[in-house]
């Protein structure tokens, strides 16, 4: 396939500090011509670099008619790649290469006027795009009914909600008859059908021949849209592949980061009456060792000690299982709801410890935190309440995260079997 864009040994430099003066331009011309370094001092750190560097020495390629995702922490290089893509900013070194119309979607309404109507704006936006007023007119129906903003599309935009103000940048933008699409975390405005209908837009225009580059940190999104990924880190290309490899391989290494740096998160989230309460709680595998990393079908094992300041009878201990990006209760375990055969806890005092095990986890690859309690036999009284207890990933299976793509979506993974019957299939 033809050749879309061509990075070439980029690098983007700033400055950091102060806007410079003439006198500064002209002093940090002669620094240079005498081989120093631009240099800030300050009272905390002492000498330090002055100059940023947002991109260094990136070089990648993207086919026509290809949907990059590109990854990576904030601070990474992420946006300043789209805005020398797109022709907003330009390398301090290196080459860009760029074959065909280029509609960016770094702010969507960025050249709408407020004061003027829907109506308005939309012949305003596509003429930026570079559209006649001809091919707007044709267009303007299916803009209006992409954006849903029939009923306001007269009305000063000033009128508009966020949501319906980046509906309309966004139909705009996708019906100028673009070749590169450049999307930067602009999805995230909206109500979940215009994100699915946005979604669906994008696929439309890879599926046409044309080229995406979509920036975003839902690795869900990004895979459902994207074959290859651009893992970015620090200004470098850290990785670029195909998507569910890279894809993994990220989100392995967020997951890992983010349990490094939980803290104590027993007494921080904490409420309840008192009377007993969970001294630690840790996670241990199916072998018996501490853990925060699963597989998916891994064994979890849940042990808590606890201290119980006065005699309590029967108390039920309860963990949850919480998906932390939806906050959402994957499943729950209760001594109340203890098999038949296992004796009721009884009378507990002082020190002791709970133990509960969920022998395989049916779970995706996502983070989780343990919601803990402990209450009266009745559930009416709570001792302990712990939101947010210990935290852990399930990580993929080394093939590659296709669990992400929309037919398999969801928390969990329920095993099934499929019957198909009709005179067709039975050819």
């Amino acid at each position: 396939m033809p050749i879309a864009i061509q990075l070439e040994r980029v690098t983007k430099r700033y400055r950091s500090g102060r806007s410079r003066t003439i006198v500064d331009l002209v002093a940090a011309g002669v620094d240079q011509l005498r081989g120093r370094e631009a240099e800030v001092h300050s009272a905390t750190r002492g000498k330090i670099d002055a100059t940023i560097h947002a991109l260094k020495d990136v070089s990648f390629e993207v086919k026509e008619g290809a949907g990059l995702g590109i990854i990576g922490r904030n601070g990474a290089g992420k946006t300043t790649l789209l805005k020398m893509i797109s022709r907003v900013t330009w390398p301090t070194s290196g080459k860009v290469r760029v074959a065909g119309h280029v509609v960016s979607l770094i702010e969507l309404g960025a050249g709408f006027h407020p004061e003027l109507t829907g109506r308005e704006n939309v012949y305003l936006g596509a003429g930026l795009f570079g559209l006649t007023r001809k091919e707007i007119d044709r267009q303007f129906d299916a803009i209006v009914q992409f954006a849903d903003v029939e009923r306001l599309i007269d009305t000063p935009m000033k009128r508009y909600s966020s949501g319906l103000y980046a509906r309309l940048g966004f139909s705009v933008a996708i019906h100028s008859n673009p070749d590169i699409v450049l999307v930067d975390e602009v999805l995230s405005v909206g109500d979940a059908s215009f994100r699915r209908r946005a979604m669906e837009a994008l696929r439309g225009l890879i599926s046409s021949g044309k080229t995406v580059l979509f920036i975003s940190h839902d690795m869900w999104n990004v895979r459902r849209l994207c074959s290859e990924i651009l893992w970015m880190e620090n200004g470098t290309v850290l990785a670029y592949g195909e998507a569910g490899s890279i894809a993994e391989k990220y989100m392995n290494e967020v997951n890992l980061q983010a349990l490094q740096n939980q803290g104590t998160s027993l007494q921080s989230h904490r409420g309840g009456t008192g009377e007993v309460r969970f001294d630690h709680v840790e996670l241990y595998d199916g072998r018996g060792h501490a853990s925060a990393m699963f597989r998916a079908d891994d064994t979890l094992v849940v042990r808590g000690a606890y201290v119980a300041s006065k005699p309590i009878e029967s108390p039920v201990f309860q963990v949850a299982i919480v998906d932390i990006d939806t906050g959402v209760v994957v499943t729950t375990a209760s001594t109340a709801n203890r098999p038949a055969g296992q004796q009721a806890n009884g009378l507990v005092e002082g020190p002791g410890e709970i133990e509960i095990r969920f022998a395989h986890l049916p779970l995706r690859p996502r983070q989780y935190v343990l919601r803990l309690s402990i209450t009266d036999a009745f559930q009416l009284a709570s001792y302990d309440v712990v939101t947010a207890g210990p935290r852990f990933a399930v990580t993929g299976q080394g093939a590659g995260v296709d669990s992400l793509a929309d037919e398999q979506d969801g928390l969990v993974t329920i095993p099934f079997e499929v019957t198909h019957r009709g005179a067709a299939a039975s050819r």
